[in-house]
C-alpha cells in the first residue's frame, strides 16, 4: 500500500510540488517515500529536497532538473534513471544502484557515495559536479 506522499507523487510533478509547498508552509516536511515503487515515473522538476527515498525503486525514471538536495537515497534503485541537471547536493547514495544512470550536469556536491563507486558505470559530462 503506497504512502500518502507516494500516491501524490505518482500524480505527477506539478501536483507533487503543490503538495510539498503546502506541507512545507505548515512546518518542517520530510517526504516519506521509503520503498516507493516509482519505476519509469515522470518526476521532472519535482521538489524532493530532504525526502526519504530509502530502498525506493526509481529505475528508468525521469528526474531531470529535480531537487533532491539532502535526500536519503540509500539502497535506492536508480538504474538507468535520467538525473540530468538534478540537484543531488548532500544526498546519501550509499548502496544505491546507479548503473547506467545519466548524471549529465548533475550537482553531487557533498553527496555520499559508496567507497567502491566507479564513475564509469554512469553517464556524465563535463558539467557534472562530483563530491
Amino acid at each position: 500500500m503506497p504512502t500518502e506522499d507516494e500516491s501524490v507523487l505518482l500524480q505527477g510533478p506539478e501536483r507533487w510540488n503543490e503538495h510539498a509547498r503546502r506541507r512545507r508552509a505548515q512546518g518542517p516536511f520530510r517526504p516519506d517515500l521509503r520503498k516507493a515503487a516509482l519505476h519509469g515515473a515522470d518526476l521532472r522538476g519535482a521538489e524532493l529536497a530532504g525526502a526519504d527515498l530509502t530502498d525506493a525503486v526509481l529505475s528508468e525514471s525521469y528526474l531531470m532538473s529535480a531537487d533532491l538536495r539532502g535526500a536519503n537515497l540509500e539502497g535506492a534503485d536508480l538504474c538507468e534513471a535520467y538525473l540530468i541537471l538534478t540537484e543531488l547536493n548532500d544526498c546519501r547514495l550509499v548502496g544505491a544502484n546507479l548503473d547506467g544512470a545519466d548524471l549529465s550536469g548533475a550537482d553531487l556536491t557533498g553527496a555520499e557515495l559508496d567507497a567502491n563507486f566507479r564513475r564509469t558505470t554512469v553517464i556524465s559530462d563535463y558539467l557534472t559536479i562530483w563530491p
